[in-house]
């Protein structure tokens, strides 16, 4: 009789060899997957601070009545080399624009943006 239950257990396990292979070969594109995502989401993520912060540093430049030059190069001194940076004035105040390109590999989103406004330095925007 203790044979026969033995040899039950043998069969058991051979037939659910190689079921752990096959639910681990069908779980692991998705967690390929979910990494991939979450690498992109920490991308935009990242490049979006640092265009905030380079739109800032940008903002307290002009509100100290630093020249544009000045203004687009502390932009991209945060921001990177390839940043777009615009500064637009109007009635006394000043807005910075970075946009930053994203890596080609992240494809459901081009580009971030990040806008600061400050008052420029000895101008009022009432017109005092």
């Amino acid at each position: 009789m203790d044979g026969r239950r033995s040899r039950g257990r043998a069969e058991a396990r051979d037939a659910d060899a190689g079921t752990a292979t096959a639910e681990f070969a069908v779980v692991m594109p998705a967690i390929v997957l979910l990494v991939i995502m979450l690498t992109g989401a920490a991308a935009v993520g990242f490049s979006q601070l640092r265009a905030f912060d380079a739109a800032r540093s940008a903002a307290r430049e002009v509100a100290r009545g630093e020249p544009q030059a000045a203004v687009v190069d502390e932009a991209q001194k945060h921001a990177g080399d390839a940043a777009k940076v615009r500064v637009r004035a109007d009635g006394g105040y000043s807005t910075v624009t970075v946009t930053i390109r994203l890596p080609a590999a992240i494809i459901f989103i081009d580009t971030v943006e990040a806008n600061a406004t400050a008052r420029m330095e000895g101008q009022r925007g009432d017109g005092q």
